[in-house]
């Protein structure tokens, strides 16, 4: 017998029992677009978890800091963030960018309003590479002095300490004339209190982040250097010895090590912790947020398995059946030649396109429930991870698609080789006897 007088026969077989066939593909659809639309709530979820910690930082940097010690055991190998660390880091594989950062807070002056905020010292040229997007006028370089680059939502932070009554003022964080101090009391001064004369510098503004970025909307950025010099003339302010630490060849109190890619963040991590240092990414909290998704979509693809395994009955079913109702037309079969091979492929192939039918039918429908949960239903879920309505709460990956056509096929395959094999040791003559 030929492959196509198989397929022909095949196909002819299950269409004289349309009820029936229509019946048993119903079945696997429904066991398919359950398994498929489970998992697809549990890809949703992981993806909504990182759209909600992508918007804290970027998924792609880690953040450096040094070891704690306990000052009274001081360790003599204790390892310092310095430029030979920056320079280690560089030398990692997958390490595209390497800035350290010097923070210390200040407040901003506009006329009668100001903002407290924390003064951040990066490496200009590296800006660009830690995902620093401006919405207004440019970044950093190394030839600014006094200049700095806001924070995307730094416009809202603006109040008039005098004022009783609160009122948002208009703030133009490219146009207006400010000035910075580390004064800490700025504003708050109390009569007769004696109050270190801080300098104040007059400042300009290079330009203004996107806004959305919870990590740098609320802080300002100058170059590095400047921001040491910032501090060192605030120790003067207050008397202070210069810490050990604060001149330019010394310890950093952070390092940003960017990434060239999500998937190779936890190999650089653990490489930097096995230098002795500190290290943290928003991966650490994706990965646990991943691990309960896992959970929660193991749950739901179970389920949904429970639907599939009921269909595959069906199928075992209809199959057994079908000997029952063509056990004539076997033992024909086989006295006019066919081999016992054959008879066990057509019952086979019977099975499997029954279960590939059900699988393709079963996606169309699977789309179209993941189309009206999304179009009604994305909106809450955006709300509950504050994402503003752009998170989906079912996701259906392409390898799905062609994975759940796989599956159900073999299903099929799988329900189908029981019937195939009582059809192919059925006996010719006893056959047609009972006939």
């Amino acid at each position: 017998m030929s492959n196509i007088d198989l397929i022909r026969m095949g196909i002819k077989n299950l269409w004289r029992r349309k009820l029936r066939t229509f019946l048993t593909v119903l079945g696997v659809i429904i066991g398919t677009s359950s398994i498929v639309v489970m998992l697809s709530l549990g890809f949703g979820l992981t993806q909504g978890f990182q759209d909600q910690i992508s918007q804290w930082g970027d998924l792609t940097t880690i953040n450096v800091y040094q070891r704690w010690v306990d000052p009274s055991m001081p360790s003599k190998d204790q390892v310092k963030l310095d430029d030979n660390a920056v320079a280690a880091f560089k030398a990692i594989p997958h390490v595209i960018a390497v800035s350290p950062t010097i923070e210390t807070y200040g407040t901003v002056i506009n006329g009668r309003y100001i903002a407290q905020v924390p003064i951040k010292g990066i490496d200009p040229d590296v800006m660009a590479e830690f995902g620093f997007e401006v919405a207004e006028g440019r970044l950093l370089n190394n030839s600014d002095e006094l200049t700095v680059v806001f924070g995307g939502g730094m416009q809202h932070n603006f109040w008039d300490p005098k004022a009783r009554v609160w009122r948002e003022p208009k703030i133009n964080l490219m146009k207006d004339r400010m000035s910075l101090t580390l004064n800490p009391n700025y504003g708050y001064e109390q009569p007769g209190q004696k109050t270190p004369n801080y300098k104040e510098y007059k400042i300009k503004t290079a330009g203004v982040l996107v806004e959305g970025n919870w990590e740098t909307d609320y802080g300002i950025y100058m170059p590095i250097k400047v921001v040491q010099q910032l501090i060192k003339d605030k120790e003067k302010a207050e008397n202070q010895k210069p810490q050990k630490g604060n001149n330019n060849e010394s310890q950093y109190q952070r390092i940003n090590v960017k990434v060239d890619d999500m998937k190779n963040v936890q190999d650089v991590q653990e490489t930097i912790k096995n230098m002795g240092h500190e290290a943290y990414s928003l991966n650490d909290q994706l990965e646990s947020m991943k691990q309960t998704a896992g959970i929660i979509q193991a749950v739901l693809g179970g389920i949904g398995a429970i639907s599939l395994l009921v269909a595959a009955i069906g199928i075992t079913n209809t199959m057994v059946m079908s000997i029952y109702e063509r056990t004539k037309e076997i033992g024909v079969m086989k006295v006019i030649g066919a081999s016992l091979k054959d008879i066990k492929r057509l019952f086979l192939f019977e099975a499997a396109l029954i279960g590939l039918l059900g699988g393709i039918l079963g996606i169309c429908f699977s789309y179209l429930l993941s189309f009206i949960i999304n179009h009604f239903g994305s909106s809450f879920l955006g709300n509950f991870f504050g994402t503003g309505g752009e998170s989906k709460i079912s996701i259906i990956p392409i390898w799905l698609i062609f994975a759940a056509m796989a599956f159900s096929a073999l299903i099929g395959i799988i329900s189908g080789y029981y019937p195939a094999r009582r059809a192919m040791n059925l006996s010719a003559l006893e056959a047609i006897r009972t006939e």
